[in-house]
């Protein structure tokens, strides 16, 4: 009885245990000391008592750079990661064998300056405490990829900091 269980745990998407990246969750408590550890990347203090932890890291062999945020309560707020577009083919399949199949998938077609076009390929997957992981192929131009663990507080956080669009004319 204990072989099925452990086989069942071990077949499971890690996403019943959380979005981490290379074990430090999104959501979940984790110190500046934990992330340096496993991460490499120092932290120092940022605005409001949170730690930033800025730093190249790798995903799947591939460079990466990294801007993790721990809030003042000692909770992991945002996993962002930048690297190279051509790593998606590479990370992708990695996050879908991982976390699972996505909550959404959305494919369409980017331009760039010149109007030859690339096509673009978002994953998003979603857990219950709504933290959220998004993978783009393209952000804001050709040359990068986007990455991004967050929690629900941030999205809010981050919305709330864009302000009102007509106060900026």
């Amino acid at each position: 009885m204990r072989t099925h269980w452990l086989i069942a745990l071990l077949l499971l998407p890690s996403v019943a245990l959380g979005f981490d990246f290379k074990g430090i969750a999104i959501g979940a408590p984790a110190t500046p000391e934990q992330v340096q550890e496993r991460l490499g990347v120092r932290c120092g203090a940022g605005a409001d008592g949170k730690q930033v932890c800025n730093g190249n890291v790798t995903i799947a062999q591939e460079r990466a750079y990294m801007n993790l945020v721990i809030s003042a309560q000692g909770v992991v707020q945002r996993i962002f990661l930048s690297l190279s577009p051509e790593a998606f083919d590479i990370v992708a399949p990695l996050l879908l064998e991982k976390f699972g199949p996505a909550a959404s998938t959305s494919r369409s077609q980017v331009q760039n300056r010149m109007g030859a076009k690339f096509d673009q390929v978002i994953h998003l997957w979603k857990d219950e405490q709504e933290n959220q992981v998004f993978y783009s192929r393209y952000s804001g131009t050709v040359d990068k990829s986007v990455l991004s663990f967050t929690t629900k507080e941030e999205r809010g956080m981050l919305n709330k900091n864009r302000g009102n669009p007509k106060s900026d004319i």
